[in-house]
């Protein structure tokens, strides 16, 4: 198993769960690999976890939004991430059972 560039992304904590936006949508590198494979790496908080990834619509965007706002207040990045384009590509992040 051989794992992408490692790329920094915004990640937010809503109901225990954690989730992630392509700042460039459906089209950012990651998301299409996240998608294409369901599974991969992160390292969050200090820690280097299996993941796998599942997309996500519906209401829970909104709460994800607040989440984004309450995290990023004051970055010029918030916006773009709480728009449309980031909203098409909103993924939860679970952690993997492993066999290793």
């Amino acid at each position: 198993m051989t794992y992408g560039t490692p790329t920094w992304i915004w990640s937010v904590a809503v109901d225990d769960a954690l989730y992630v936006r392509g700042y460039n949508g459906q089209k950012s590198r990651w998301y299409q690999a996240a998608i294409r494979e369901r599974a991969g790496r992160i390292i969050a908080a200090g820690m280097t976890k299996e993941v796998t990834f599942e997309t996500v619509e519906g209401p829970i965007n909104d709460l994800i939004d607040d989440a984004y706002r309450a995290k990023y207040r004051g970055s010029p990045y918030l916006r773009p991430m709480i728009g449309a384009r980031a909203l098409s590509a909103t993924v939860k992040v679970m952690p993997r059972e492993t066999n290793a």
